[in-house]
C-alpha cells in the first residue's frame, strides 16, 4: 500500500468517523459529498486532493452532523 501524506491520512480517519456514526457505506459517502463513488478508493490509492476539496469533504461532514445532532435532540416544550 502506497504511504499516504499526512493530510489524506487525517481526511480518511475523519471520514472513517463520521461513516460510522453515521452508517453510510464508503461508496454512499463517495456519491453524496462529492458525487463520486471512487472518492475514498482515490484517496486510498494516493491521489491528493486540492485544498478546495478537502474543505468541501469536511462542510458536509460538518452541515450533517449538525443535522444529526438537531434531530437526536427535540425541542423541548416548556410549560409555564
Amino acid at each position: 500500500m502506497k504511504k499516504l501524506h499526512p493530510t489524506v491520512q487525517l481526511l480518511l480517519a475523519e471520514i472513517e468517523a463520521y461513516r460510522n456514526r453515521a452508517g453510510i457505506d464508503r461508496t454512499n459517502f463517495g456519491i453524496q459529498a462529492m458525487h463520486d463513488g471512487n472518492f475514498i478508493p482515490r484517496l486510498e490509492s494516493g491521489r491528493q486532493p486540492k485544498y478546495h476539496t478537502i474543505d468541501r469533504v469536511r462542510a458536509f461532514i460538518n452541515k450533517r452532523t449538525k443535522a444529526v445532532t438537531r434531530s437526536s435532540h427535540p425541542r423541548r416544550n416548556h410549560v409555564t
